[in-house]
């Protein structure tokens, strides 16, 4: 008994200092940055085309819009080649100063509400047709929200 003791004593001493080296929870490793809604989009066969110049008078005028009003800090459209019939094409995103900017808050929703309703009032009765045509030619495959980090 007496040299278990003895062993747990010793590597309690002996294993201290490394205790030290290790990372707590309060160590931050990385710094946050901005926060992206990534959008993942399959289109249809010969259907790319179509759908990009659907969001170039709908997804893309809104942001472009919302960046004007200080909304969002960026967004960018990527296009590649689906590895399989289950990949997406197209990826949507959308840089947000931080998860406060996705809260609700009556004046940011004002904005938007407005620049919706600018968007539809501009193209009339093509929104619609525009919108309903996504269904046709693309699959929503999901979205996500993540947060750009920098290592220290």
């Amino acid at each position: 008994m007496r040299s278990f003791i003895s062993f747990i004593l010793m590597f309690v001493l002996f294993n201290i200092g490394d205790l030290n080296t290790a990372y707590s929870q309060t160590d931050k490793i990385y710094d946050s940055g901005s926060v992206w809604s990534i959008g993942f989009i399959r289109t249809n066969v010969n259907s790319v085309d179509d759908y990009l110049k659907g969001i170039k008078n709908t997804w893309e005028a809104s942001y472009k819009e919302a960046l004007n009003e200080g909304l969002i800090k960026s967004y960018k459209i990527l296009i590649g080649n689906a590895s399989n019939k289950e990949d997406f094409n197209i990826i949507l995103m959308v840089e947000f100063e931080n998860m406060a900017a996705l809260d609700p808050d009556p004046i940011r929703d004002a904005k938007w509400d407005k620049i919706d309703k600018s968007i539809k009032d501009q193209m009339k009765e093509e929104y619609n047709k525009t919108i309903g045509n996504y269904e046709n030619i693309r699959q929503f495959m999901g979205e996500k929200f993540m947060r750009e980090i920098f290592l220290k």
